[in-house]
Parts: C-alpha cells; structure tokens; sequence
C-alpha cells in the first residue's frame, strides 16, 4: 500500500511539474482532479492497512511521504466511474 501511495504521489507530482496551475486547460484541470482522488484513495488504503495493524498515529505518514493537504482531504474510497460525479 506503501508503494501504491508513493507511485499516486509521484503522478500528480509529476502532473504538477509539466502543467503550472496559472495555465492550465479545464481538460487538464479534470485530469489533476482525478490524480488527487487517485492519490486520496491509496491513502486512504494505506491509513486503512496501518491502522489493521495497529498503527493509529497517521502524522508521521503524511510527513514522511509529503502528502499533501489536498490529497488527505480527499482521503476515502473511490466511487466507480459511472456514478462519480464531475
């Protein structure tokens, strides 16, 4: 899950670097949202595996992976595709 996080991460990072927020297209703007929703669900996969584990203190996760706000306010399951709403 650890792993899932980082590559989530590491896209809309990459997302980020190639499409500076100033010029960026809607299309492109829906593309981001949905980096985030995907980063917020392997997050919440994670928290949801530490915490099985017993691992319930979740700040040095968000630290030591550079979550950022966004991402862990999206934090959740994710709806299926049909169903989402834009």
């Amino acid at each position: 899950m650890g792993r899932a996080l980082e590559q989530a991460l590491a896209k809309l990072r990459e997302f980020d670097a190639a499409h500076p927020h100033a010029d960026t297209p809607a299309p492109a703007q829906q593309a981001r949202r949905i980096l985030v929703r995907e980063a917020g669900h392997a997050l919440w996969m994670f928290v949801v595996q530490r915490e099985a584990c017993g691992l319930r203190n979740n700040r040095m996760l968000m630290r030591d992976y550079n979550v950022p706000g966004e991402v862990q306010l999206s934090m959740g399951p994710m709806l299926a595709a049909s169903s989402a709403l834009p």
